[in-house]
């Protein structure tokens, strides 16, 4: 809605209120007075909504205020529906080439862990955009539609819906750009990739819950996305004299806002003011408010220091969306998983260690726990194994398929309660298809050549049937060995070319699919790019860069900039002769 025209009908209802003080015709005006402020109140609730937009950028220099208009996706089509686990949390998602298999786990990642720790009553619903015009310095933007409760303060449709009213969202949309070199690759893949795309998406549904301000650009300024209400959550934002961000509505100017905004900022909570972000240079539009300014690294912190991180729900999060009327489970004590990723991710074909912390990141040291198991046809969760004590592993077992996921990762969770009653549960995705644990290279020996060596290579792995080993040099010449079962085995390699970096591919194999690892070997590890025989070439306007994936990167001034990986270097105007180059 435009802001001018929400200070109207404010401004009536004003007028309304002091016509009404006088006379005979204050029991008639009453009555139109109480009319209006039903249909106005109905209107608030269930009819005119606000928009606001949360944005992440690439890199870490970012200047004051500068508004930027934000593109609209130009990728339409079909779409169709992902589902969290348990149905709670629902994404439309587009029929579109960017919306790979590992971006679909990425998101269901995300969608998986915020399920786990929060008590949905109505399903939280959002969209999925891929924008292929996006600024090249924006990631990700997430548009969340806003409503007033009714005691008209401002919430996220999703919070709403849990306890006032049930309404369809239209709006609410997470936009990732298209180009940025996202890593969705799992342990079962080739690693391709840089930012972390699951930490991003699971970033962006706290946004789509209700953290951060409803602050917006208004015209040339900037003001609340509802001019004359303040979100839950701005009601929360306070300054060093305890003064909040919400008393500025209605009152305060664009200016008067801005100021407030570049102080020292805290999220008030009931367990102790947090520290935010702010820029004492000046309000910081998508930034100052929006997100924690804490010592430690967490998911919800800006800036996150290592974008290639996968960072979990952390408790100041839950903390501050409970505060907002989201009911949070316990969330006191925290879990670890030997083996597994941050997210409970790990392999089904290993057995699995956890221990329990409180907040204060002491151990626990008796416990009860239980590891359940998540079945698709019931919908409900199963006890599995029960345990007692300071640590409890569940064993390397593959249940059976009606505890599988799509992405063939048997569903569970780990549930610990401690003996004063807190408890906490966890989230874990073990994985069917084969997996590479790890590889050691001995028995390097010189041949009668002096172009070539052999050495032996030792491969640790789980849950194969079959597989293959090739070993292949830049220069494309390569050697395939067969791999027979599971565990562990020795291949001898012969005539390896010194002087080209190797690529040692283990291509795995069962009935639940393939898994690949890609190790890299140099003879000599002390030489560098330009001593392997790799001639990089100048980064000009008529050269392409690509992933191995086909995807093109743009805005790379030297080759010395991109991650580790392989790719693909072409001039863009031939279609023959392209070039491939490892980046160690």
């Amino acid at each position: 809605m435009d802001c001018l025209f929400v200070k109207q009908l404010v401004f009536q209802r004003k007028i309304l209120w002091i016509l009404t003080e006088g006379g005979r015709m204050k029991y008639v005006l009453s009555l139109w007075g109480m009319l209006f402020f039903l249909s106005s109140t109905a209107w608030g609730q269930a009819g005119e909504t606000y928009e606001v937009t949360y944005v992440d950028s690439v890199g870490s220099n970012y200047s004051a205020y500068v508004p930027q208009p934000l593109v609209e996706t130009v990728v339409e089509g079909e779409t169709y529906e992902l589902r969290s686990r348990q149905g709670k949390i629902l994404a439309t998602v587009p029929v579109s080439p960017f919306m790979t298999i590992g971006v679909e786990h990425c998101l269901m990642m995300a969608m998986d862990v915020w399920e786990e720790q929060l008590n949905i009553k109505e399903p939280v619903r959002f969209k999925v955009t891929f924008n292929e015009n996006m600024s090249p310095d924006v990631e990700i933007q997430t548009t969340v539609e806003y409503a007033l409760d009714k005691n008209r303060n401002s919430a996220p449709l999703n919070l709403l819906n849990q306890v006032e009213f049930q309404r369809k969202d239209e709006v609410t949309t997470i936009d990732i750009n298209a180009y940025v070199y996202w890593n969705s690759s799992w342990a079962n893949e080739l690693e391709f990739g840089y930012d972390n795309l699951t930490t991003a998406l699971t970033r962006h549904l706290a946004h789509i819950l209700g953290f951060g301000t409803s602050i917006v650009q208004c015209g040339t300024g900037i003001n609340f996305a509802n001019p004359n209400t303040a979100s839950l959550f701005d009601n929360l934002i306070v300054n060093a004299d305890n003064q909040s961000l919400g008393a500025l509505v209605g009152f305060g100017s664009s200016e008067a806002i801005e100021t407030f905004l570049a102080q020292d900022l805290y999220l008030n909570l009931p367990g102790g003011r947090l520290k935010m972000y702010s820029n004492p240079q000046g309000f910081v539009l998508y930034r100052s408010g929006c997100y924690f300014s804490l010592e430690t690294d967490n998911l919800m912190n800006y800036p996150y220091q290592d974008k290639t991180r996968l960072l979990p729900i952390n408790p100041e999060t839950l903390d501050a969306l409970s505060a907002i009327g989201w009911e949070v489970k316990p969330h006191e004590l925290s879990i670890e998983g030997r083996s597994l990723d941050a997210y409970g991710y790990g392999s089904v074909y290993q057995g699995h260690t956890f221990k329990a912390f409180g907040r204060d990141g002491k151990p626990i040291a008796n416990a009860q726990w239980k590891y359940q198991l998540y079945n698709n046809h019931s919908g409900t969760y199963v006890d599995k194994a029960q345990g007692t004590g300071g640590s409890f592993t569940i064993p390397s077992i593959l249940m059976g398929d009606e505890y599988l996921d799509k992405f063939q990762c048997q569903q569970g969770r780990v549930v610990c309660e401690a003996n004063n009653g807190t408890s906490v549960s966890y989230p874990v995705f073990l994985d069917a298809h084969p997996l590479v644990l790890g590889y050691q290279i001995s028995n390097v020996q010189d041949t009668e050549d002096s172009y070539y060596f052999s050495f032996d290579i030792t491969l640790n792995y789980v849950g194969s049937d079959n597989g293959v080993l090739t070993v292949c040099n830049e220069g494309g010449s390569a050697m395939l060995f067969d791999i027979k079962g599971s565990g562990q085995t020795t291949i001898h390699v012969p005539n390896a070319f010194k002087y080209s970096q190797l690529w040692i591919d283990v291509s795995l194999e069962n009935s639940y699919g393939s898994g690949t690892k890609r190790f890299y070997y140099d003879y000599d590890s002390n030489l560098s790019k330009g001593a392997i025989g790799i001639n990089f070439p100048e980064v000009r306007e008529n050269v392409e860069i690509f992933t191995l994936h086909g995807v093109r990167l743009y805005g790379v001034s030297s080759l010395d900039e991109l991650p580790r990986g392989i790719y693909i270097i072409r001039k863009s105007d031939k279609l023959k002769g392209s070039k491939i180059y490892v980046v160690k």
